[in-house]
């Protein structure tokens, strides 16, 4: 028993709680540190074994030796503290069972509870701690369980994160005689609580008893740090508790918790609605954050936040971005702040984008003097920039932090796009170079210029390098490699289009650039006016890009959203008068329009069931009858149309000759070449040229063999015909608009290889949607990754949540539209395909 106390003592000393949540009543760590209390149980059990090996006295089935219950109680608590769970609950239930007539059953059944709680089955832990409850209250149990009957069931709701509940039994424990360190650790809980739920002054008087207990270090600083923050608006004792934080910054013991003391100044700054001052205690508390991760997270969440609602994107996205880092999943709203860092990063890419193409397009239309200047300036302010980062740094460590205001507002967004150039701003360009000029005096650009004695480097640089064979720069001078050194003056040169060719291709990125920014803003952060100045800046600048009607028509509906008319009936005309033949032409006019197409593709999809279903009932007059009909009634490039030809084809060769099932079968290959029942056609012709009977006549095969070729389920061929797939829920998507979108990404990226979108009712509401042909697995797998992030296409499916994505061969496709089983083809999916996952 001794030998598992000692352990136990000095383990907890070892301990770490997480102050920034509530803590729990109990700290019993993790895996991680469990073995520092290894040998001790190893010992504590070995101990209990011998004991009870050699005193056990049982006659009758009764133990007449009163100490061999507490050796098993002992050996429970070693498994327990070893973090053995499973060892630990049976051997407390052995002496629940056993010991059934004695009071150390209830202290057992404690600790059975305990060991619950800590493998999360809050379920099995309930009703112990209910009927114990009621036990001691009717005096069937012991008194003296009472109290340790009230710290559980407050950690059984702490662990929950119901911290409501746990309040009573709290209140009940500290009316108890308590060891010394776990009342005031019930008082710091609860005092977490009561500012959790606002109740700010009596949060206030418990930290303030916590700290005339003489906690530990870490208990009284958080206690202190919490105690701030507990404090009213322009409260009376406001400069008080600001010299008091101001204090605790300057005392080295501190050092490692200037994080929390920073963040304390930033929230009471933010309660008294100073957030100029709350930004730069956050961003101290950010930088200053070296061995508190949570701390770093809720810091840079809070500053993420703040330039978020101000629509800093920029500088939000940097701050989100850092959140993600160390954000605990479990994190309240994690997914929600992943999404909104996802969003940020792909809008700052794209502005981005245009900043550094339209800087490089500058830089080209200078002379080379000017443009050599601009970027050795450019390196300077790089170099100057670093010097004050290692400054501040070295005057942070040095506790010389300025609690003032800050001295550099951040850039708007607007002015971002505004025309600030990328390489030359003149603001951080003026502040750069002065600070350089400080540090390095006023200096020749040219190599080494930051050495005042070029001998010795001169002697390095003897051995001639052949550079005839370099390709030349944009100032025609021949270079080596490609530098990614932003310090080099290669690294700016090399990328500065030079050429026709060159200067299109940097166009053709800011036109994609902005028509993404249009969608970005709208559908990820809901900012109207950021989302229009997008894309009527795409419109200004480049008026006959290739997403021109597209983009008229997003204004025409984001106008009206905003109910300005005159502004949105000005698109709508102009649509209407240049495009008329387009469908945002039509869907302007008829605003049914995609309902009804969405009706006669229902209707069609109707009629291919029916079809479909007559086909498997050997009904073949009746499927080439809707086959005609199908052909009639509804356009030949509607993608089930090739669809109806085919069951047509094989209903052919089943009550004509099979001459008739050839010819049907070759009009579909010449007819339909993009269609996915050409490889199902064409299959079937190679299959009847090698079978033939005794008179020298093709053999026509089951047609269940036709429909589902091979013996197994799926099989993988990489060299196959394959189609991407979007599977969605017809109900939840307009079907026709992502078809549309679908297009458009292939027209952008993949317009050489003629793709061609298509799509197919699968079951009930569900449709797949098709884009066509790749001709191997690695060809699709490419188209695939390459579209996973596109929030063009995926933005408002995701909102859905209704939808699945996926490869499928040619091979394949047939046997899945058959058995429909979605998951299982998806289980094949996932382990055949190396793809990008959510």
């Amino acid at each position: 028993m001794d030998n598992l106390r000692q352990g136990k003592k000095e383990y907890e000393a070892s301990l770490k709680d997480n102050f920034s949540v509530v803590i729990p009543v109990f700290n019993y760590g993790d895996k991680s540190g469990a073995g520092k209390m290894g040998q001790y149980a190893e010992t504590a059990i070995k101990k209990g074994t011998k004991t009870i090996q050699k005193h056990s006295m049982v006659f009758n089935n009764k133990e007449y030796n009163r100490w061999i219950d507490d050796s098993y109680l002992l050996m429970g608590k070693a498994y327990f503290y070893k973090q053995d769970y499973p060892m630990a609950r049976r051997t407390f239930e052995f002496v629940i069972k056993t010991y059934n007539n004695s009071d150390i059953k209830y202290e057992a059944m404690l600790w059975q509870v305990q060991t619950n709680l800590q493998t999360g089955d809050f379920n099995r832990a309930e009703p112990v701690l209910d009927m114990l409850q009621s036990k001691i209250s009717q005096g069937q149990a012991p008194a003296k369980y009472e109290k340790d009957l009230n710290l559980i069931y407050a950690n059984f709701f702490i662990l929950q994160k119901n911290y409501s509940p746990a309040e009573e039994y709290l209140n009940r424990a500290l009316n108890q005689k308590l060891p010394r360190s776990m009342k005031t650790r019930c008082l710091f809980i609860l005092a977490q609580i009561k500012q959790r739920n606002g109740e700010l002054a009596e949060a206030s008087r418990l930290y303030k008893q916590v700290i005339k207990r003489g906690p530990s270090f870490e208990m009284e600083f958080n206690a202190k740090i919490n105690l701030a923050q507990c404090y009213e608006a322009n409260g009376s004792d406001r400069e008080f508790i600001i010299k008091k934080l101001t204090k605790m910054l300057k005392d080295e013991k501190n050092k490692d918790y200037q994080d929390q003391i920073y963040f304390s100044l930033a929230m009471i700054a933010l309660k008294d609605a100073d957030t100029t001052n709350a930004i730069t205690f956050l961003r101290s508390s950010v930088s200053s954050s070296k061995m508190n991760n949570y701390q770093k997270a809720i810091s840079s969440l809070q500053l993420a936040d703040i330039y978020f609602t101000r629509k800093y994107y920029a500088e939000s996205q940097s701050y989100y971005d850092s959140t993600m880092q160390f954000l605990p999943k479990d994190f309240p709203n994690y997914k929600e702040i992943k999404q909104k860092t996802n969003v940020l990063t792909e809008l700052v890419t794209n502005l981005q984008i245009v900043q550094v193409q339209d800087s490089l397009q500058k830089l080209a239309k200078m002379d080379e003097a000017d443009r050599l200047l601009v970027i050795d300036r450019m390196i300077s302010n790089l170099l100057a920039e670093e010097m004050k980062k290692r400054q501040e740094e070295f005057d942070r460590q040095q506790n010389l932090a300025v609690l003032g205001p800050t001295s550099k507002t951040p850039t708007t967004i607007g002015q971002t796009l505004g025309g600030s150039w990328y390489f030359y701003n003149p603001s951080t360009l003026s502040n750069g170079y002065s600070n350089f000029i400080k540090k390095w005096g006023r200096r020749k650009f040219e190599d080494n210029w930051f050495l005042s004695n070029k001998t010795s480097m001169a002697s390095m640089t003897e051995e001639k390098i052949d550079t005839s064979s370099f390709p030349a720069d944009s100032t025609g001078k021949k270079e080596g490699a490609r530098s990614s050194n932003p310090k080099d003056r290669k690294f700016y040169l090399q990328n500065i289009p030079s050429t026709p060719e060159m200067i299109k291709a940097s166009n053709d990125q800011i036109i994609q650039a902005y028509y993404n920014l249009g969608f970005i803003y709208i559908e990820g952060l809901e900012d109207y006016p950021k989302s229009i100045e997008s894309f009527e800046t795409l419109l200004e600048r480049f008026p006959d890009n290739k997403y021109n009607i597209a983009t008229c028509y997003e204004l025409c509906m984001l106008y009206k959203d905003l109910d300005n008319e005159p502004k949105s009936d000005y698109y709508r005309n102009l649509i209407l008068t240049k495009y008329s033949e387009t469908d945002f032409a039509r869907l302007l006019v008829n605003p049914d329009y995609y309902k009804e197409m969405q009706s006669k593709g229902m209707e069609l999809r109707i009629l291919y069931e029916e079809t479909y279903n007559a086909f498997k009932n050997q009904q073949y007059y009746i499927v080439i009858n809707n086959s005609d009909q199908a052909s009639a009634k509804f356009p030949a490039d509607t993608a089930l149309i090739p669809r109806f030809e085919y069951l047509k084809a094989l209903s052919l060769g089943k009550i004509e000759v099979v001459d008739s099932l050839v010819i049907a079968m070759q009009r579909i290959v010449i007819k339909y070449p993009n269609s996915a029942v050409k490889p199902l056609a064409q299959n079937i012709l190679d299959f009847l040229g090698k079978q033939r009977n005794s008179e020298g006549q093709p053999i026509i095969a089951d047609s269940s063999q036709i429909l589902e070729p091979g013996q197994k389920l799926y099989s993988f061929d990489e060299n196959a015909v394959h189609f991407f797939v979007i599977l969605v829920n017809s109900q939840k998507t307009n079907v026709d608009a992502l078809k549309i979108k679908l297009s458009d990404f292939n027209m952008k990226n993949h317009d050489v290889e003629n793709l061609q979108v298509n799509s197919l009712l699968l079951e009930n509401n569900m449709e797949m949607i098709t884009v066509g042909n790749f001709d191997n697995s690695e060809k699709a797998i490419i188209y695939f990754n390459g579209i996973f992030d596109s929030r063009y296409i995926f933005a408002r499916l995701e909102n859905t949540g209704d939808y699945y994505v996926f490869l499928i061969s040619t091979d394949n496709y047939p046997i899945l539209y058959k058995n429909k089983n979605i998951q299982q083809y998806l289980r094949f999916f996932e382990k055949n395909y190396p793809v990008k996952r959510l």
